[in-house]
């Protein structure tokens, strides 16, 4: 699960579960911090704490960053959060190791800052592992005939025998707009998986129209879902989406949100792995 639906706000669980698990590392260590020292005033683990997110979650980008650097065109992509690009393990050992420090040059502050990594990993991780656990089984894909923009025929199960990423977006979405040509240029390049664009909803003569605004008027990788079918079948809370298919089939991944190069190769390379 990426993300919730609250009416028509669509809330991505990965932040929510680090602010909750931040809440929690305060909440335990302002708790421990005022035992620590009997008789004089409590040490203030907010500092550390602060010090150690920032790290992680820094450490986290940047390492993400530097493993897929050549899918990245402007040195601001450090900055641009909106592709969800982070490795977790980096973000992790960073803020252990800036927690690890300040425990170091402030015995007071050791115990409070282990139970506040300890309340962290166990709200993000726990939290993490309870909502896998909670996913349904892996739907394989649908029996849908889909036409193309040529109006052809697409029947999607004819599309097993290689690993599918399957983005589903709209003419209507902004951030389906942004991701729409680096797809398209993915599409036409990569091998041995295949990338098809599903569009939720409108008319062929919107698609059409979009796309030569664009300067993609030849895209025989886009299909239509003129019924929402898909979103449907495999319960999309938001647009875009994409979902990472596994060569028999069965949904490995679903992505929700606008994705950069890096993110969607990042995909597809687990998808290869996956085989």
């Amino acid at each position: 699960m990426q993300a919730i639906r609250l009416g028509p706000l669509l809330l991505p669980v990965a932040p929510l579960l680090l602010v909750l698990g931040w809440w929690a590392a305060q909440a335990l260590a302002a708790r421990l911090a005022r035992g620590a020292v009997a008789g004089g005033p409590a040490p203030r683990p907010g500092p550390a704490l602060l010090a150690a997110a920032l790290a992680g979650l820094l450490a986290a980008r940047l390492l993400f960053v530097l493993r897929w650097h050549a899918h990245y065109s402007v040195a601001g992509a450090l900055f641009d959060l909106r592709d969800g690009g982070f490795v977790r393990w980096a973000g992790w050992l960073a803020a252990a190791l800036v927690l690890a420090l300040w425990g170091w040059r402030r015995p007071p502050l050791r115990r409070p800052l282990a139970g506040a990594l300890a309340a962290a990993a166990l709200v993000v991780l726990g939290g993490q592992l309870v909502l896998g656990a909670l996913q349904p089984p892996p739907r394989p894909l649908p029996a849908l005939v889909l036409r193309d923009l040529q109006d052809h025929p697409v029947a999607l199960r004819s599309l097993r025998g290689q690993p599918l990423v399957l983005n589903l977006w709209a003419t209507w979405c902004p951030p389906c707009r942004r991701e729409l040509p680096m797809l398209l240029r993915r599409a036409a390049a990569v091998r041995g998986v295949r990338i098809v664009l599903a569009e939720q909803g409108d008319a062929p003569q919107q698609v059409r129209s979009l796309l030569r605004s664009l300067g993609l008027p030849q895209a025989p990788q886009v299909v239509l879902d003129s019924g929402r079918q898909l979103a449907a079948y495999y319960d999309v809370p938001g647009f875009p989406t994409t979902l990472f298919i596994r060569a028999d089939g069965t949904l490995q991944r679903m992505y929700v949100g606008e994705m950069s190069a890096a993110t969607l190769q990042q995909g597809i390379e687990r998808l290869r792995g996956a085989r």
